[in-house]
């Protein structure tokens, strides 16, 4: 059970995610009822034992400022490593460089459009392309000075990307794209893109020119032995992007519940790599935590562990997945969208609750204590966007995702 006083706030305002206002009410009028939150990607149990024991184990010169941006020389080379051998990337290794994402992904992926922005001309507006629905990307790339274009294929009837739908897709841009981004294990739907595809997307950054950005957040998510789709293996292997700016990122936290810890790997072209941790971060951040990345070098050069603990995680997330599909269908519910290559699913609200689902979701958190959020997730409220789905997350046990869904039920919310 989750000590709530010790998480919320309130002398000061904690946050300005309507999340922890609705969370606020709920817990004052919920008479010792637990909320379900469902909402943000976050865990907070589940780290395998082996890499909280890597904690203690740290040497002490890991709780002072490092030398390298970097990140920890030790987990630098294990994480090289484990790149190469989970994308496949034999043949490849001079083609990048890995440095440890020490202060997150997102900051990383910001400080990539902020690099990318500056090796521009100057001489007009900058656009990046992203797949709708879309995680957050316009909260990082916006005040980087791009204007956000979305390939929406729901509009075919569709929720994962096509090469044909790229292709009719190129053929409405006005103007040059910068900068596209490829999330090929996908953060709404839990799809996985297939590779035609991702080198379809791959292609249309060449024919502009423009600088890839890859979002592998969810990659571990799949069963190595299916060879998921690696838009990292798949941009190496495109003649055409020879040349192109690019970044790999890849969430460590989300693969082993810590993602407080806030490590992830990045990799790209060696000179840009260096350029974006030396010059770039270097202006506004130290290289600090290296305690966290000592265990968790540790924790991954133990392959037989880790690859033991993912399988086991992929089993709970079917589990969970399982209930979820089951609570809303046996409530009437239709048109999921539940892919194995994420931890959320996303469902229709209610027909007439469609015009406002950010009315429907501040529902859900006051009156049934289950906290979901849009089907476009964003550190900051975003003008209403078409569709009807929202976004569940999996991250908890059978047993808990069941009474959401009969809560949910219950307060006439679903069905």
């Amino acid at each position: 059970m989750t000590s709530w006083p010790d998480l919320l706030e309130r002398s000061v305002s904690p946050n300005k995610l309507p999340d922890t206002v609705w969370l606020d009410r709920f817990l004052a009028r919920a008479d010792g009822l637990e909320p379900i939150l469902l909402g943000l990607g976050e865990r907070w149990d589940g780290t395998p034992a082996a890499l909280l024991a890597g904690l203690a184990a740290a040497p002490p010169s890991s709780h002072g400022y490092q030398l390298s941006m970097y990140g920890l020389p030790r987990l630098r080379a294990v994480l090289r490593n484990y790149l190469r051998d989970t994308h496949r990337l034999a043949g490849f290794d001079d083609a990048f460089e890995v440095a440890v994402s020490w202060t997150g992904t997102r900051s990383v992926m910001r400080d990539f459009g902020e690099l990318v922005a500056a090796r521009s001309d100057g001489g007009r507006p900058l656009s990046a392309l992203a797949v709708a629905p879309s995680w957050d990307y316009a909260g990082i790339l916006e005040p980087a000075g791009f204007q956000m274009r979305y390939l929406d294929p729901t509009a075919a009837g569709r929720w994962e990307p096509t090469p044909d739908l790229v292709a009719d897709f190129a053929v409405t841009l006005p103007k040059r794209l910068d900068l596209v981004v490829i999330n090929a294990q996908h953060n709404p739907t839990g799809l996985s893109w297939t590779s035609d595809t991702v080198r379809a997307l791959i292609r249309l950054a060449a024919d502009h020119e423009a600088a890839v950005l890859i979002d592998d957040a969810y990659y571990g998510f799949l069963d190595p032995v299916d060879e998921p789709t690696s838009a990292f293996l798949e941009l190496l292997s495109e003649p055409a992007a020879s040349g192109l700016p690019w970044l790999a990122v890849r969430s460590l936290g989300k693969q082993f519940n810590c993602n407080g810890w806030a490590i992830g790997a990045m990799a790209g072209p060696p000179v840009l790599l260096d350029d974006l941790v030396n010059e770039v971060r270097s202006r506004h951040t130290y290289n600090h935590g290296a305690h966290l990345q000592s265990a968790m070098a540790d924790w991954l050069a133990d392959r037989d562990a880790v690859s033991v603990f993912l399988a086991e995680e992929r089993a709970r997330y079917a589990a969970r997945r399982g209930a979820a599909v089951k609570g809303l269908t046996n409530a009437g519910v239709t048109e999921i969208v539940a892919g194995p290559a994420g931890p959320y699913l996303l469902y229709p609200v209610p027909a007439d609750r469609a015009a406002d689902r950010m009315s429907y979701l501040e529902t859900c958190a006051v009156e049934a204590g289950v906290l979901m959020s849009d089907a476009w997730p964003a550190a900051r409220l975003l003008a209403p966007r078409a569709g009807r789905h929202i976004r569940m997350y999996l991250g908890r046990d059978p047993e808990t995702i069941t009474e959401a869904c009969a809560r949910l039920a219950a307060a006439g919310l679903i069905g």
